[in-house]
């Protein structure tokens, strides 16, 4: 009975309590906002109109009216399903053959396709619910004879090989961390060893020390890529050369977020605490664990922010479909747009360290 006297006098002394009873709850609150969507609703769907008619432009509209299919595009020319499902504008795209409205009319079979991008797996079961759902109510209004007849076809993942999602995002959340902990303590070592106010007579000098970490992670990429491709038989289609661009992208920008972050620490065992928050933004609102679409409409915004989300858009595109660097020119701007955003985050911290008229003496603190 005396021990657990002591050890309850040695609880209530310490924060264990309130952290049990606050921890799981704000934890609890968190997962649940982040995963109340259970279904997407108006996933983007590209619809190609060959025939042209009334009764296309009908059949259209009641796709659109679908609580699971937003019709984003409508093009009057065929168009390869491919070129409208690299960069993830759409996650699916419907044929509307010539002659569908007279078919439709005379109650003949006619064969419409329906190409799902499976890497967006959320994404492409609801544009399958609600076109299908569509097509049943227009074949019920012919009765017995079934004008109508949708094939399907899945892309690039149909199986849904956890080796193109849940493992990519492991490896890349490591690589995270990896970088990230390099990154985001080198100017709290600078601080610490006495260096940094000699480095900020020029800034972009300190920028430039994250260039060796990005080129080694990019290093990384390729051989992850490789390996998996060979024993993982992961299919990556990508052009070596071509990606080596957002590879530099994404590795440079992620560089920068984390400098961004631990910038302020007063040595690199208090910045290297703070990489838990590079690391867990990345691993939920990426759109490895949850699809994008899934998220809150406020959670979707914060995506927008992260490097590794552009990352595994990018792969997806050119690693998992083969599109060639051309058709992501707004990923790599909006790589830059990050990179400029960050960019002024830390030449402002260098800003606000200059104001101060020296720079602070290193700490002993552990």
């Amino acid at each position: 009975m005396k021990t657990l006297i002591d050890e309850w006098r040695h609880i209530t002394r310490g924060k264990f309590i309130i952290l049990m009873l606050i921890v799981p709850l704000v934890v609890a609150a968190l997962f649940g906002y982040i995963f109340k969507n259970g279904v997407v609703n108006e996933a983007p769907l590209a619809v190609i109109d060959l025939d042209h008619s009334t009764y296309s432009r009908q059949l259209v509209n009641k796709l659109d009216s679908s609580q699971y299919v937003q019709v984003v595009g409508i093009y009057d020319n065929y168009i390869e399903a491919d070129l409208l499902l690299y960069n993830e504008k759409y996650s699916g795209v419907l044929y509307l053959p010539a002659g569908l409205e007279a078919a439709f009319l005379q109650g003949r079979p006619l064969n419409m396709g329906l190409y799902l991008d499976m890497t967006l797996n959320a994404s492409a079961n609801s544009i399958r619910t609600g076109v299908s759902e569509v097509i049943a109510m227009e074949n019920a209004t012919k009765g017995a004879r079934v004008p109508l007849v949708l094939e399907q076809r899945t892309l690039y993942n149909p199986t849904n090989h956890t080796l193109m999602n849940s493992v990519i995002l492991f490896i890349n959340v490591v690589m995270v961390a990896l970088l990230g902990l390099q990154t985001i303590s080198i100017v709290p070592r600078l601080r610490q060893d006495g260096r940094l106010e000699e480095d900020l007579q020029q800034p972009l000098c300190v920028v430039l020390r994250i260039i060796p970490y990005a080129l080694i992670t990019c290093a990384s990429s390729y051989l992850v890529m490789g390996i998996l491709k060979q024993i993982g038989s992961l299919r990556f289609e990508a052009n070596w050369w071509q990606i080596f661009i957002p590879f530099f992208l994404y590795t440079f920008s992620t560089g920068l977020l984390a400098m961004l972050v631990g910038w302020t620490a007063s040595n690199p065992g208090k910045a290297n605490g703070r990489i838990v928050f590079l690391m867990l933004p990345s691993f939920l609102l990426s759109g490895g664990q949850v699809p994008v679409a899934l998220l809150p409409e406020f959670l979707q915004w914060i995506n927008k922010a992260i490097p590794l989300s552009l990352h595994l858009s990018i792969l997806r595109g050119m690693g998992y479909k083969g599109g060639g660097l051309g058709y992501f020119i707004p990923e790599l701007g909006h790589y830059m747009v990050l990179i400029s955003v960050f960019l002024l985050g830390i030449f402002f911290l260098i800003f606000r360290e200059g104001t101060r008229g020296q720079v602070p003496c290193p700490t002993t603190e552990n």
